[in-house]
């Protein structure tokens, strides 16, 4: 199991945790992003600094994110427990279920091939091991401190807090600017991030720290550290409204082959 696929999700779900409202929507939800990566290695390799734009999408019942970097798309179906991930320059997509204990047993097939021995240990494993693996792939926490200072960013009055974030030993603290000026109802954002609870151990938690910031983020830095290595990003806000999304955005295109994830 590839772990930046995992966080690929976490980090699509974690995106509607910033925009959360309480009363429902009357359009799906548009965000355009700028977001700026740093250099970094990771086991030997060398990442260059990297310059992207993000769309999110959200409708009544998906997500899409969109970077135009690559061509890549992310759909995430929560009723349906599922994700899936698109490469538009190879007309491609593969899928990757949001039950962990799916993924778990998936993960047992894939080892039968590569070492026979260790799949069969795994089949006999305990429910009680299983599951504690199972927590593992899915563990995360988060702690958000309202810092009570604000300053104008634009044209938006920003507030700013403080996030501390840990997800499958990948830590991650930021700073976070965020404003209620953008008049945007985000109660499906709501939805979403709450279809992920029941697959995610911990989720619930993440959830009830992550209201605590208000309205939509318009500026936010954060310093990630995984496997040793340390990558800093910034995302700056370029747009954020209510409009339909296209037609058919929230599914596959027409033509794309499906193949196996990576790793797989």
């Amino acid at each position: 199991m590839k772990r930046t696929r995992i966080l690929q999700v976490l980090t699509l779900s974690l995106l509607g945790l910033f925009v959360m409202g309480t009363t429902q929507a009357l359009a799906d939800v548009y965000m355009k992003q700028k977001v700026h990566t740093s250099a970094f290695k990771m086991m030997g390799q060398e990442q260059p600094e990297k310059d992207e734009i993000m769309t999110f999408w959200l409708g009544e019942k998906a997500a899409r994110t969109d970077m135009e970097t690559g061509k890549t798309s992310t759909i995430l179906l929560p009723e349906q427990k599922l994700i899936i991930m698109i490469d538009h320059n190879k007309k491609e997509y593969s899928e990757m279920t949001l039950d962990f204990g799916k993924l778990f047993d998936e993960a047992a097939a894939a080892e039968a091939v590569q070492d026979p021995e260790t799949a069969e240990a795994m089949k006999k494993m305990p429910g009680f091991m299983k599951n504690m693996m199972k927590g593992a792939m899915g563990g995360m926490s988060a702690k958000v401190t309202e810092t009570g200072e604000t300053k104008k960013i634009g044209d938006y009055n920003c507030r700013k807090y403080l996030i501390e974030m840990s997800i499958m030993g990948t830590e991650t603290k930021g700073e976070t600017w965020a404003t209620e000026d953008i008049q945007i109802d985000y109660a499906k954002a709501f939805a979403a991030a709450n279809a992920m609870q029941a697959t995610m151990p911990g989720f619930e938690k993440v959830l009830q720290e992550m209201r605590k910031v208000k309205g939509v983020v318009v500026y936010q830095t954060t310093v990630s550290k995984i496997m040793g290595s340390e990558a800093t990003s910034t995302t700056e806000l370029v747009e954020a409204s209510e409009k339909a999304a296209p037609a058919g955005h929230f599914a596959v295109p027409a033509g794309y082959q499906k193949v196996k994830p990576a790793g797989r």
